[in-house]
């Protein structure tokens, strides 16, 4: 992708997803009457809205970097940083998902039973081992990519062909081969929790409904219609993660084998994925909970007003 195409596309997208962090920030902070968010829901929330408003800052970084020449590490560290909030707040996505397949659909194993009852635990217990793990994957890849970045011109072939140099760049690329099994992983994960969990909750809802019109009941209570916006918006979510996700994927197996840098040598169709896929994210969440729904609506009258 030419870096003029990934400013034009990427900067309208940056724009309007640092409006609705603002927006919804706003809704959060200060919710209207008669709507309550408790935790880990508005934890889990404040995180992705703190991921999505850092990682449009380092896009708009990247963009303005195309107007100056910009040394190599720099450029590794904005590409690591939006990946590390991007990948953020899709785990973000995968617990929420959790949350609310625990939260609606009855559960009857013991195990289920069990993480019900400690969902909070659970939940702020592996979101702080996901960070875990994606911190050291893309620490330890964006390290061992700057030092397997270019080679100083200052270097002789003596040099570069020692025994010594040679263990230490086979050291570096086991290392770099490890952050990147360890990214794949961290991405495929809660690619398929998000699927699963979505498409179970909705399962459940659809029997559910189908039982209800059979008895005669009306599927018309607020609780029931949440659930069934609330699920039917995860699973939009996960559809506009999938192309992304897969995108990542099919990325940490080029880094791994090598091709990455034929592919996408700049990272900008990357990025434009991570800022398409956000930005998509973020509108999910403003038509599915009713914190960010409703504050639209009073914002939007407070100024016709």
């Amino acid at each position: 992708m030419e870096p003029w195409l990934y400013a034009l596309i990427s900067s309208p997208l940056c724009l309007t997803g640092m409006v609705f962090n603002l927006l919804f920030f706003f809704c959060l902070m200060r919710p209207v009457s008669g709507v309550t968010l408790r935790n880990p829901l508005r934890f889990l929330l404040i995180v992705v809205l703190v991921n999505s408003t850092f990682q449009y800052l380092v896009i708009a970084v990247t963009i303005i970097m195309l107007l100056f020449d910009y040394i190599f590490w720099l450029e590794t560290v904005t590409r690591a940083l939006i990946y590390q909030f991007f990948c953020g707040n899709f785990l973000c996505n995968a617990w929420i998902s959790i949350f609310y397949y625990i939260s609606i659909v009855p559960q009857h194993h013991a195990i289920f039973v069990w993480i019900k009852r400690n969902i909070k635990a659970i939940l702020y217990g592996g979101f702080i081992l996901n960070q875990i793990v994606l911190t050291f994957s893309i620490s330890t890849g964006a390290v061992m990519y700057f030092f397997l970045g270019p080679v100083p011109v200052n270097f002789t072939a003596l040099e570069l062909n020692s025994t010594a140099l040679a263990q230490t760049l086979e050291a570096d690329m086991f290392l770099f081969h490890v952050a990147n099994f360890s990214y794949l992983l961290y991405c495929t994960c809660p690619l398929v929790t998000l699927i699963v969990s979505w498409g179970k909750t909705f399962l459940y809802l659809r029997e559910h409904m189908k039982k209800m019109g059979q008895s005669g009941e009306s599927f018309s209570q607020p609780q029931q219609k949440s659930q069934m916006r609330v699920t039917v918006t995860g699973m939009v979510q996960a559809a506009l993660f999938l192309p992304s996700s897969l995108w990542t994927v099919a990325a940490a197996l080029l880094y791994i084998t090598g091709l990455f840098e034929e592919v996408d040598p700049s990272r900008f169709i990357t990025m434009t994925f991570c800022s398409l896929s956000s930005l998509g994210n973020l509108l999910c969440f403003g038509f599915s909970q009713s914190v960010f729904r409703h504050g639209i609506v009073s914002v939007i009258k407070k100024l016709k007003g």
